[in-house]
């Protein structure tokens, strides 16, 4: 009877988007040390109100624990107290802690203390899960969170630096903040900063994952952020701009190259685009710019700054805030990138057995790539501006210690902003057409063509349940809903003679999704078993029959479009399962297996909402794009080498069916070009991960991935540029722009301690010193070469050449009473590597065309340094906490 009630309730609480796990479970066994069952003995996890007492059989467990470090202590009259110190708790994962209890005199307040040591092998984990801790997190050389995903095994990037998770397509990544989606529902990717001090552990799965998560094929990256605890703490961190002057910032650049380039670009002029960006930015009119919750500030900063604090507040009230902001110039001719990010977090301990939350999220980004044909006339190419402000409300109610559920209620906005300086194309005598210099190549007046504007609100209902059933069942249930609001408008040459095409439209479509989890615990077998249920209505209008796109009007003696039709609403279910197989305590094997969709975003929906088929060929969007699918499967071994190396192989598949694609239709002289779901790809591989924690003063990570990523469109665009070629979409699959064979990422840390190294005088010198060496490797991605005319070659038959870089972070940590500096050294590209991102289909080089006069811009237009990597980058930094 009391499983069916807790059933019911389970079901009777859907009414939510999806949230995800922000918390752990810890379960374990005491004894005595004659090995019989301790019952009563009090659990108690010191710093929080969470604890409990074990049952008959000894066991014992406390559900939602927010990840971190504990202290936990077990006591009972008679028994000296068990105190085990350290003791990690990682979202969605059961942390076992056996305690064993030593009898004691009546009134001996005796204690045992244990150093619990973190578990190498998860033995719950039936999927590719890897959690990083905020330490490792701010130890690491890199600039921000996507910087830390690069390393992990099945992660590559592509030529502009966009994450791809075992051959998928961009955008197939689920981002998660607390738990909470933090998607743009119109790009379908996450845009947003977050300041890396604000992160208190990030969990990263790659490939499979849970009935619980949804909407996304590739991977789930949840960030919990933190808390304020009992304690006031905070930390203060600055790293400088780049010290080193870029070559790319004068003339003459690729005179190392040839002698010969030494006077190719004789009229550069660098310019520093941040007082540009900001003056625009600041005079511009009301409608211009999304006003955000936080303005953009404008301060005096070069590099990055980040400020933390949190602590105790009132009745049973903490609060944590942050704040990060940077100004980066590009190493490139022209760029700027200016990002800030603003969070406050309020947690109020209502009662023992509930906890209300308020998170506050505002974070900008205004910025400006290079691009060479704007060499010479960069503040009249476009820059962005990405805004996203959310505003979140949590409740986790514990109605007993086996049952708690979450309602968490949410409103986000994202704004996206293109445009040049403060021009507004309604005013003809602003935006003009860009007309090249003698070279043909480089602009020499006019404006970049595009111009948007568009702004969404998605508001977010959450509930879920979770409920210890027995020691073997653990039940997760959760119903989602999601109102979207979008206002979109964009313009496309929007002057005299140009297209003059223009969106300006808004749309409400609503999301729905049911999920139903049991996590199935033995000591020899775990399961997780679950069903996902997605439905989305777009509210928008669609063509009938998308190839029959225009009729006859006999009236005009001309064709002109059909109508439209109301989209139906389209729902998918989503069988999940996973196992893990522990052998021994050193080794476990695991398997898992599941469908995921992932809707297409809207952008792809919505776009030339008016079905404009005038211009010479149009792209149109298309509601009733069917939802994205893959299947996949994977099989792995996680074995402990010794006490404190593991490692982990997985062998994975997936094949990707109904890939959002664009195809052309045709009605006598009149083409079109359609959203549809004709891609497809199929991709496998190997990863391979050696973890080597910290003893002595030595740690290491090393990941490495061998894959094949194959299929017949590498981007949704591609039927297009198929259309436009006058060329079919191709029927067979090939090597995708973004298939990388092999991937490589060592993570080498070094540490001593407060007196680590030898002493001069009594001082140690060399304490408190952190080190951390990262190195990124990767096989080149392909290329089509050409060859002649008269010759076909295989689609990305070439390959461009290996790519590594080596950065470095020295840290030396001090202490000041109750302060603790630091000062550190980046170095990025330490050996500053070339390495080639673009090349030239004729040579296989960056720079070389293979025919002289075939560009009519000549030297100047084929030196782009965008075809190249980073090159060394060296700042210094600060830091203090407290």
């Amino acid at each position: 009877m009391k499983i069916q009630k807790a059933l019911l309730l389970i079901i009777s609480l859907a009414v939510s988007n999806l949230l995800a796990g922000v918390g752990g479970k810890l379960a374990g066994h005491i004894t005595s040390l004659d090995g019989d069952n301790m019952v009563g003995v009090n659990i108690i996890i010191d710093g929080t109100p969470l604890g409990t007492a074990s049952d008959l059989d000894g066991e014992y467990f406390v559900l939602n624990v927010p990840p971190g470090s504990y202290t936990v202590r077990f006591q009972m009259i008679g028994y000296k107290i068990a105190v085990h110190q350290e003791v990690q708790v990682i979202s969605d994962f059961t942390t076992r802690l056996n305690a064993v209890l030593e009898p004691a005199t009546l009134d001996a307040e005796e204690e045992v203390v244990v150093i619990a040591t973190r578990p190498l092998i998860r033995r719950d984990a039936t999927a590719t899960i890897r959690v990083i801790s905020a330490d490792d997190i701010l130890a690491m050389p890199v600039n921000n969170f996507k910087d830390v995903l690069a390393t992990q095994a099945g992660f590559t990037t592509d030529e502009e630096g966009e994450i791809h998770v075992r051959g998928g397509r961009t955008k197939e990544i689920l981002y998660m903040i607390d738990g909470v989606i933090v998607r743009d529902p119109l790009e379908g990717d996450f845009s947003g900063t977050v300041n890396q001090n604000a992160i208190q552990e990030m969990t990263v799965i790659s490939g499979t994952f849970n009935a619980e998560y949804g909407q996304a094929m590739s991977s789930v990256v949840n960030i919990v952020t933190k808390e304020g605890g009992e304690n006031f703490h905070g930390r203060f961190e600055f790293t400088s701009d780049q010290l080193n002057t870029s070559p790319y910032h004068s003339k003459n650049a690729f005179e190392y190259l040839d002698t010969a380039y030494a006077g190719v670009d004789s009229n550069f002029v660098y310019v520093d685009l941040r007082d540009s960006l900001f003056s625009f930015y600041n005079n511009s009119s009301e409608n211009f710019y999304p006003r955000t919750l936080i303005p953009l500030l404008d301060l005096p900063i070069s590099g990055r700054a980040s400020i933390s604090f949190g602590g105790p507040l009132f009745r049973n009230t903490s609060y944590f805030a942050s704040a990060f902001y940077g100004v980066e110039d590009s190493p490139l001719g022209h760029g700027v990138d200016i990002n800030q990010d603003v969070q406050l977090k309020l947690s109020n301990r209502v009662t023992s057995k509930m906890k209300l939350t308020g998170h506050l999220q505002s974070s900008n980004r205004l910025f400006q790539n290079y691009s060479h044909r704007w060499k010479y006339r960069p503040t009249y190419n476009t820059h962005t501006l990405k805004t996203n402000d959310r505003i979140a409300l949590t409740l986790t109610h514990s109605l007993s210690e086996a049952l708690f559920y979450n309602v968490h209620l949410s409103s986000q906005f994202v704004g996206t902003k293109e445009g040049v300086q403060d021009f507004i194309p309604t005013d003809t005598s602003q935006y003009k057409k860009p007309i090249p210099d003698k070279s043909s190549y480089f602009w020499k007046s006019g404006t970049q063509e595009d111009y948007t504007d568009n702004l969404s609100q998605t508001n977010t209902v959450n509930v879920n349940a979770t409920y210890n059933a027995n020691s073997h069942h653990l039940l997760k249930s959760g119903f989602t809903y999601a109102a979207h609001a979008l206002d979109l408008y964009s313009e496309e040459e929007p002057w005299e003679d140009g297209t003059q095409f223009k969106d300006d439209t808004t749309f409400s479509p609503k999301e729905y999704s049911f999920f139903l989890q049991d996590k199935i615990e033995f000591d020899y077998l775990i399961i997780n078993l679950g069903l996902r249920y997605d439905y989305i209505d777009p509210s928008i209008n669609k063509w009938e029959d998308i190839s029959r796109f225009a009729i006859w009007d006999s009236t005009t003696q001309n064709w002109i479009k059909a109508p439209t039709v109301s989209t139906p609403a389209q729902a998918k279910w989503s069988p999940r399962i996973g196992l893990a197989y522990p052998v021994t305590e050193n080794t476990v094997f695991h398997f898992s297996y599941g469908h995921f969709f992932q809707s297409p975003n809207f952008k792809s929906m919505t776009y030339n909402a008016d079905k404009d088929i005038t211009s010479a060929l149009p792209l149109v969007g298309d509601a009733g794009t069917k939802p994205q699918k893959t299947v996949a499967f994977e099989v792995g071994v996680k074995q402990a080498l010794s006490p404190i190396t593991r490692f982990t192989a997985t062998v994975w598949s997936k094949d990707i069916r109904d890939l959002l694609s664009t195809q052309s239709f045709r009605i006598i002289s009149i083409p079109v070009v359609v959203y549809t779901n004709t891609d497809y790809a199929s991709v496998k591989g190997v990863d391979l991960s050696l973890d080597r924690q910290f003893g002595g003063h030595f740690g290491t990570n090393i990941s490495y991935t061998l894959s094949v990523a194959r299929g017949n469109n590498s981007s949704p665009t591609g039927g297009y540029f198929s259309a436009y070629e006058k060329e079919e979409i191709p029927h067979k699959e090939y090597y995708l722009d973004f298939d990388q064979r092999h991937d490589l990422s060592i993570n080498m840390t070094f540490r001593t301690g407060a007196k680590g190294g030898p002493a001069i005088q009594g001082i140690h010198l060399f304490s408190g010193l952190n080190a951390d060496l990262l190195l990124n490797a990767a096989s080149g991605l392909p290329y089509t070469p050409y060859v002649d005319l008269t010759i076909r070659v295989e689609e990305n038959s070439g390959r461009k050449p290996w790519t590594y870089s080596l950065d470095l972070r020295i840290k030396k940590n001090m202490s000041l009473g109750s302060l603790k500096p630091s000062l550190f050294l980046e170095v990025m590209n330490l050996t500053d590597h070339e390495n080639v991102l673009q090349v030239n289909s004729r040579t296989g080089n960056p720079f070389d065309q293979g025919l002289s006069g075939l560009v009519s811009g000549g030297d100047d237009s084929n030196l782009n340094p965008a075809k190249l990597g980073p090159g060394r980058s060296i700042k210094l930094g600060l830091s203090v906490g407290w």
